[in-house]
């Protein structure tokens, strides 16, 4: 009977804890192949990037070692695992212009939606 009972109180507060996992649940975004994400600038040492499939497309701040990341250049990343880590490649290219290879120092979620994220010159 106590049993039956602690089941049924853990079964009925779960839905309530279920949210709360889903927010902790650490950002991977998945660099091992072209196509699996979506990235572009966002400042000039930072790129803003989040997965292109799957359910967590929620956005990330790349800080870099690049010296100048374009507004118009085009942002591919290359990880050495699956998920985008401190130490992976970075590569800008500018059509027409300059290829810049650089690493990444830093992820850290973005406060903003990928869409309403703007380019900031800072």
């Amino acid at each position: 009977m106590k049993l039956a009972v602690l089941f049924l109180l853990a079964a009925t507060a779960m839905p309530a804890f279920a949210p709360a996992f889903a927010q902790d649940k650490p950002l991977c975004i998945d660099a091992s192949q072209d196509g699996r994400y979506n990235a572009r600038p966002l400042s000039l040492h930072t790129v803003l990037t989040r997965n292109a499939f799957g359910s967590d497309r929620r956005a990330v701040k790349l800080d870099t070692t690049c010296i100048h990341v374009d507004r118009a250049a085009f942002v591919s990343l290359r990880s050495f695992t699956r998920c985008i880590a401190i130490g992976d490649d970075v590569v800008t290219n500018i059509p027409g212009g300059r290829r810049e290879i650089c690493r990444v120092t830093g992820v850290t979620p973005a406060a903003d939606s990928y869409a309403d994220a703007k380019y900031s010159y800072r």
